[in-house]
């Protein structure tokens, strides 16, 4: 059917019900359901406009600039007969309230939805949990559109379709590749240059000397260190023959605490990552999964970099797990609207009617969150220093640790295990099992994996966690990357594009730049730079390099 009540077409039936005085709008329908559950009342009209409604044309640039230095930017509506619907139904609703997601492409769905229907009189409400509490929450809080998160929405999907449709077709004609984007080409230029870091790389090789005593083992020490330079081999085999058939002496004993951190909760990057660790989901699953989430109300909403939880869940999460319970890490993410909450579970409820999927999502989102509410774990450490009998100016040292307390670890839904050495006594005599020396080889750096090259890419400031699905998801299907045993591995064709576009377009690939540009669309965000004139002056820039 059409967006109206069920089994009608559009309002042709409205006269058998009675007439809504609210109408929400969503970009979901699930979420369009939930709120309607929720709500339970007839005095709202809740509808989805299933996405955006608007967007670039697809077989032209769309991106045009005047004489003025003005952006004029041609949008086609892809939603005419929902956009249509809401001209002809606007005027029968004593408010029309605009319920798109909480950040800046929801933004734009708003705006977009207001300014193709034409609507005069309208609120713009931000649910941050799809629960009775959020809800009726952000009804309380109408606002007007953030002009602001729009233009930097349009900043974005601007100068994507600069780069786009200015390096691709340079690419086809070169006959080596199908596509270049401004985040794309960076997370590649990454893997390529990963790749080359192995091939390049030259193993060194150390040596241990190991005394096992069959219940733990001993490293000869020296400064402090227990791996020798290659030339010091001699030395060891020299060491290994005195040594052999000596009784070995504990002459110290050293005992200190740590404290191993509890995690932060959880942003969108690293949601990405935990699950691709626990599951080896992809990003891209991860997200689809945690909209379904969202969408039923089940944690709040799932693309934000902040690390904040609100007071109230703090406080039910104090009672929940009591003597644990300690305030999380603080930690001010770069670019963080201040309503958002990290992602964490709307309810403290476990069993949940969801399929095996969103479940062992929900899992990880419940138990990691109760981590990063619960004190930092206790570890105690533990250190011996032996000597043989027969030289004690050699020392050789055993290292061990013993949980003291668990924190975070009840939670946690990592495993993290620890190696206790046997109680012994100082002075105890001890012969050891087998003497060896160990030949220890450098290992040249692994291949990212879907979450360490999110983490890479959080780390340098290049695109946004919500963002990060799509590119690895691009790469593969451009075929400039592939997955060789859960390995990000590039392809030919991906180092030749790679390649290519730093000799001719360094500047646009540079991790730096790629960055700056980022760190410019946040100030469009909070108001302080304007989004017409980068647009201008990054045209300028890359019509320069051309």
């Amino acid at each position: 059917g059409g967006f109206g009540p069920p089994g009608c077409r559009f309002e042709s039936c409205w006269g058998l019900f009675k007439m809504p005085r609210y109408l929400i709008i969503t970009e979901s329908p699930k979420k369009a359901k939930t709120i309607k559950s929720i709500l339970k009342s007839g005095n709202y009209l809740v509808i989805s406009s299933k996405g955006h409604v608007v967007d670039l044309p697809k077989k032209s640039f769309g991106v045009y600039i005047d004489n003025k230095n003005e952006v004029i930017i041609k949008y086609i509506p892809t939603k005419k007969s929902f956009l249509n619907y809401i001209k002809k139904i606007k005027n029968k609703f004593k408010e029309i309230i605009i319920a798109t997601d909480p950040d800046r492409e929801g933004e734009f769905i708003s705006w977009s939805i207001v300014n193709f229907a034409k609507l005069q009189k309208y609120s713009r409400v931000r649910f941050y949990e799809i629960t009775k509490n959020g809800i009726f929450k952000g009804l309380k809080n109408k606002e007007k559109i953030n002009e602001n998160l729009v233009n930097a929405q349009k900043a974005r999907r601007v100068l994507d379709r600069i780069i786009g449709y200015t390096l691709s077709p340079i690419l086809w004609k070169q006959k080596i590749g199908e596509s270049a984007g401004r985040v794309q080409s960076s997370a590649l230029r990454l893997i390529v240059e990963r790749e080359e870091e192995i091939k390049n790389f030259k193993p060194e090789i150390f040596y241990k000397l190991e005394v096992d005593f069959g219940n733990f083992k001993a490293y000869l020490v020296k400064n402090k260190k227990s791996l020798f330079p290659k030339d010091q081999l001699n030395i060891l085999e020299k060491i290994k023959k005195e040594i052999e058939g000596d009784d070995f002496i504990l002459k110290e004993i050293t005992k200190k605490e740590r404290a191993i951190k509890k995690p932060t909760p959880i942003d969108t990057a690293l949601l990405q990552r935990i699950s691709f660790l626990k599951y080896k989901f992809p990003s891209s699953l991860t997200m689809q999964l945690a909209q379904s989430l969202y969408e039923k109300g089940l944690i709040t909403y799932h693309r934000t970099d902040s690390f904040n939880l609100s007071n109230e869940f703090l406080a039910k999460v104090k009672e929940y797990i009591k003597d644990y319970f300690e305030n999380p890490r603080k930690i001010k993410a770069k670019f963080s609207q201040e309503a958002h909450e990290a992602i964490r579970p709307t309810y403290l409820k476990k069993d949940l009617a969801l399929n095996s999927l969103e479940e062992k999502l929900y899992q990880l989102i419940f138990d990691f969150t109760l981590s990063a509410c619960s004190k930092n774990a206790i570890v105690g450490e533990i250190s011996y220093l032996l000597s043989p009998t027969k030289n004690v100016n050699l020392n050789f040292e055993a290292k061990g640790e013993k949980l003291v307390f668990d924190g975070f670890l009840k939670f946690y839904p990592f495993k993290i295990s620890f190696k206790e050495l046997p109680p012994l006594e100082k002075g105890t005599l001890l012969k050891p099992k087998q003497i060896k020396i160990l030949e220890i080889k450098t290992q040249p750096p692994s291949r990212y994996t879907e979450s360490t090259l999110i983490k890479k890419l959080k780390e340098l400031g290049i695109g946004r966690p919500s963002t990060y699905a799509e590119i690895i998801k691009t790469l593969l299907k451009r075929g400039y990357v592939i997955k060789e045993k859960g390995y990000l591995k590039p392809t030919e064709k991906g180092i030749i594009v790679i390649n290519f576009l730093k000799e001719r377009f360094k500047e646009i690939v540079d991790l730096k730049f790629t960055a700056n540009m980022e760190e410019y669309l946040d100030k469009i965000a909070k108001g302080e730079k304007d989004y017409q004139k980068y647009i201008v002056d990054f045209w300028n820039f890359l019509k320069s390099l051309l």
